[in-house]
């Protein structure tokens, strides 16, 4: 084999006696919410406000608590006979990506346990020379897969998706994989167990920094993707399967589901303009109009993440822009009865209703300030106490000192999505038409596998 890489392995960590454990969390959340009613009472020329954090803080709450709820998917023998019998295809995009990391990418999946019938490598027009990792597995994959890699001149994400999936009518299983992402030992395994229940969909596997240790933007960036994944995104898949993103780094759908949606993902408009951007999100939004889109915790994946400021605010202004479209189909699209649509629906409200907060106090500073400074530490504890969700995971290349570093540093990744974050998605929102990969340019951007 061409490389040999180190990828971590990933434990998940089940919750300790359920009965206890509800019971310290409906007492925490208890003691936060009087603590917001005293708010209430004692900051009376801030009530508006006041409200507006308290409903905020119980929507939350109400999250935290159905987090807590997430189980993974586990399967009987017959079952897993169920699942080893389908047909399954990685589809893999590239675009400028640094050749070793596309290595390590591929040594992820083809050195599965489960390993995919298909592997389609579509190199969406890159101005890097892949011939020599294209060429050694070519000659060294597996002889049960089927690999292939083709050209394309640069026509975004989704067309270099529908590449690898258009005339595929084989695959039971389509997986897309990031080419910057590494797959977790079993990933493939334990991300087609929920398939054996009919009404799933589509499974988003589990993201993690694979550059966690490099600067502490990563560490942020890791921080809060974290939190939402365990709090946010487990609470939407207890409550019924409604995960509303499965991340484009790792993520299995149905292959019917893509079959007769292809076209509609590829040929996607919004006010007539084509859209490029927001691939996880779309085939998701797709997942939840047949059934459910849920979370495997246990299907793990590393993915590297931006290493400096600029990358950084691309990626997330590419997301923005993708998302802002996705809202809108999910609030014209998915019944007001599913929690799919509430989901949406409220923090996009949160949004707003926090920027309010923010120009509100800033208008007001000489009176507000001692309101504002309440919040912030109140906020930091509270984030403390949620961000316990974190260690639902544990990496066998972090020890416990990495993982109390991380936590040390939840009040500062949520002041770097409030801060910085919220209001860039404000620039995505009034740009949602310039589409196309607009993360990476015309050369690599991270140089090399950690």
């Amino acid at each position: 084999m061409r490389h040999e890489y180190d990828i971590p392995r990933v434990r998940w960590h089940r919750p300790p006696n359920k009965v206890l454990l509800l019971f310290v969390v409906v007492l925490v959340l208890l003691l936060a919410l009087a603590r917001h009613i005293w708010y209430l009472e004692y900051w009376r020329n801030y009530r508006v406000l006041t409200v507006l954090w308290t409903v905020t803080f119980i929507a939350i709450g109400i999250q935290w608590l159905l987090s807590w709820l997430e189980r993974p998917y586990t399967v009987t023998a017959e079952q897993q006979e169920q699942l080893d019998r389908l047909n399954v295809t990685v589809a893999v995009p590239i675009y400028n990506e640094e050749p070793e990391i596309v290595d390590r990418t591929l040594y992820s999946i083809l050195t599965q346990p489960r390993l995919p019938n298909r592997v389609q490598v579509v190199d969406d027009g890159s101005e890097v020379d892949y011939s020599e990792v294209r060429d050694w597995w070519a000659a060294h994959h597996s002889p049960q897969v089927q690999f292939g890699w083709v050209w394309q001149p640069n026509a975004g994400k989704k067309r270099a998706h529908a590449r690898a999936f258009r005339g595929d009518n084989d695959a039971d299983i389509f997986i897309t994989v990031d080419s910057d992402t590494a797959l977790e030992h079993n990933a493939i395994g334990e991300g087609l167990k929920p398939f054996t229940d009919r009404r799933v969909q589509s499974v988003a596997g589990i993201e993690l920094a694979a550059n966690h240790a490099e600067n502490l933007l990563v560490r942020l960036k890791s921080v809060n993707t974290l939190i939402w994944q365990f709090i946010t995104c487990s609470a939407q898949n207890v409550a019924g399967g409604n995960v509303l993103v499965n991340r484009g780094t790792f993520a299995l759908y149905r292959g019917d589901l893509i079959r007769d949606t292809l076209d509609a993902y590829v040929g996607e408009t919004f006010l007539g303009h084509p859209v490029m951007l927001g691939d996880d999100s779309m085939l998701t939004t797709f997942a939840l109009g047949r059934g459910r889109a849920v979370q495997q915790p246990t299907a793990a994946c590393f993915s590297m993440y931006p290493e400096t400021f600029s990358h950084t605010m691309r990626q997330w202004v590419r997301w923005m822009r993708g998302s802002s479209v996705r809202n809108v189909w999910r609030i014209r699209y998915l019944s007001l009865r599913s929690w799919g649509w509430w989901f949406t629906v409220l923090p996009t409200w949160w949004f707003f209703a926090f920027a309010a907060l923010l120009f509100a106090v800033i208008a007001d500073w000489r009176q507000a300030h001692g309101f504002a400074i309440s919040v912030l530490y109140i906020g930091a504890v509270w984030g403390w106490i949620i961000a316990v969700r974190m260690f639902a995971i544990r990496r066998s290349d972090q020890r416990w000192l990495d993982r109390l570093e991380a936590y040390f540093l939840v009040p500062f990744a949520m002041a770097w999505m409030t801060v910085v974050l919220r209001p860039i998605r404000l620039y995505g929102m009034a740009t949602v038409f310039k589409q196309g990969w607009v993360t990476r340019g015309t050369s690599v951007e991270i140089a090399s596998a950690p």
